[in-house]
């Protein structure tokens, strides 16, 4: 699609789901899928893996078909629409990582400490550190790049405050770490499963001025984490379905979306 003179217009190829779902390769991605499940069904079974094992043998095969969409996506749209995209699958991916967690823990009876999710070599507090930091990175990045909005001021805020959470848990995390240390005892599960600001035995809950809220101070850290992650995939979803068209604009110019 081109443009004359001042005409804004906007390339009717893309839109949200464009850039969310596998778009041109969706037959590669649906065969991709079933052969994953085949091999992590059967592979899985005869090596007897725990969950991890499965989980990553899914995302190693249905990584091929992303990443051919992905760099479809920075040819035609640029960095940024790319960065976009990128961020919306593994921020779902990692929303459906708590979603395991909730069913582990409310409907299984695991206790928090053992409610890992798919991933539970990556259920570390350095890991959820560095994740959440880079996604306010990146949803800065893609704010300087035309993805504006209340929708997107919104999530610059909530990915902030989700960062802060867990800077909060990393650095109480190395606190209990070196007074375990310092009583001779080796570190535990349990370190990873602190609370942070929020919930149940959180700081707000231990500070006398706070009181109890329903929630945000007597929830256990799986239910947290979930509406963390819930929050900020919602957010996301809504400022890249209501800023896309400026964020491609930005990015490569609309002028050009159809050369």
């Amino acid at each position: 699609m081109h443009m004359n003179g001042n005409t804004h217009a906007v390339d009717d190829r893309l839109s949200f789901w464009g850039i969310f779902g596998p778009g041109r390769y969706t037959l590669a991605f649906a065969v991709a899928a079933a052969v994953a499940a085949l091999l992590a069904g059967v592979i899985a079974w005869q090596a007897q893996m725990p969950i991890w094992g499965g989980t990553l043998i899914v995302a190693g095969v249905l990584a091929i078909p992303l990443a051919l969409k992905w760099q479809d996506d920075l040819r035609r749209y640029g960095a940024a629409a790319a960065a976009l995209s990128i961020l919306l699958v593994l921020q779902a991916f990692h929303t459906l990582e708590h979603i395991v967690q909730v069913i582990q823990f409310y409907a299984l009876d695991r206790p928090g400490s053992q409610s890992f999710g798919l991933l539970s070599s990556l259920n570390a507090e350095w890991v959820h550190f560095t994740w959440n930091w880079l996604v306010f990175g990146l949803v800065v990045f893609l704010y300087a790049r035309g993805l504006r909005g209340i929708w997107a001021k919104l999530l610059i805020a909530w990915a902030f405050l989700h960062g802060v959470e867990h800077t909060y848990m990393l650095v109480r995390y190395f606190q209990v770490l070196n007074e375990l240390a310092q009583l001779g005892v080796a570190p535990l599960p349990v370190t990873q499963a602190q609370p942070g600001i929020l919930g149940r035995d959180g700081w707000l809950a231990l500070s006398e001025w706070c009181g109890r809220i329903p929630g945000l101070t007597t929830a256990p850290r799986v239910a947290i984490h979930f509406w963390w992650n819930a929050g900020e995939i919602l957010l996301l979803a809504l400022a890249a379905w209501k800023g896309l068209a400026g964020l491609v604009g930005g990015e490569k110019g609309i002028g050009r979306l159809g050369d």
